[in-house]
């Protein structure tokens, strides 16, 4: 069976078998949203006491895994986005799963000037006093979706994001985006969307912006990176970079001394202690 079509059962179903096995007793298992965390988690974990897997099905089907197998073996957490959680006033409590620190694991390699720097470098000729101001425009240029998001998930708005691209909208003149023309493109992608007046909406998502949102716990780190490497193609500098091409930097560049300063390797580390196992080297 290819790796694509194996389903949230299929792995359910495999995770079981192996937490049963005779060899498994003590072991760790590490269970991640998707396949691309194993490539930048597999290096912070001790692998000769962990196994690090992916769950298919985002957030809910991770942590309805978790719920499940912890009732049979303890020894197993979930490491998710997020999203927008911090941003929430409930403090979020579910057994076994740990969040990274800012909306996803993207923005917290964006957060480091150091990776920011290594793309801004691959692909530009832009000087390094520079770099951290592209990254605050491109996070202000993505501002106002994020915040429509945002409201989406308080108010359950049924908006069709991931079927909605944007990133063609927005100005490298300035990095602002062409708001009205991308809500009018959501509103032809959503529709049984609750809410289709646009002056309802900009007063809402100005009501969640005198919150004063973190941009980092408020901004999707896909988001930045897709305007990111659409702000490099219209640059003009390397017209084939790719999504994929920019992750792979910023994962590379995320090192284990920089992962051992997160919150989340305090809260895990902090798990693993109170378990006796030990899961990083």
């Amino acid at each position: 069976m290819k790796r694509q079509d194996i389903t949230y059962q299929d792995k359910l179903n495999e995770l079981r078998l192996d937490l049963s096995h005779p060899n498994s007793k003590g072991i760790c298992f590490v269970l991640l949203e998707a396949e691309t965390d194993i490539r930048l988690f597999r290096k912070f974990f001790d692998l000769s006491n962990c196994k690090v897997e992916n769950i298919p099905g985002g957030n809910p089907k991770l942590e309805a895994a978790v719920s499940e197998l912890v009732k049979t073996y303890e020894l197993v957490i979930g490491i998710r986005d997020a999203d927008f959680i911090h941003l929430d006033t409930v403090p979020y409590a579910t057994e076994n799963i740990f969040l990274t620190d800012f909306h996803d694991i993207e923005m917290s390699l964006i957060a480091e000037d150091d990776a920011i720097s290594a793309i801004v470098f691959e692909f530009t000729d832009i000087p390094l006093k520079n770099h951290t101001l592209l990254r605050e425009k491109i996070i202000t240029s993505i501002t106002q979706i994020s915040l429509l998001k945002w409201l989406n998930n308080i108010e359950n708005l049924e908006f069709k994001f991931n079927t909605t691209a944007f990133y063609d909208l927005v100005s490298f003149a300035n990095l602002a985006i062409d708001f009205d023309q991308y809500f009018n493109r959501l509103l032809s992608k959503s529709p049984y969307a609750k809410i289709i007046d646009i002056h309802i909406i900009n007063a809402k998502m100005a009501n969640l912006m005198a919150l004063n949102p973190h941009p980092y716990q408020l901004c999707n780190g896909h988001d930045f990176i897709k305007t990111f490497a659409q702000f490099i193609r219209k640059q003009g500098k390397v017209k084939s970079v790719n999504d994929d091409q920019i992750s792979s930097i910023l994962r590379i560049q995320f090192t284990k001394e920089k992962f051992y300063n997160t919150k989340l390797y305090g809260f895990t580390k902090t798990w693993a202690n109170s378990k006796n196992c030990r899961i990083y080297e």
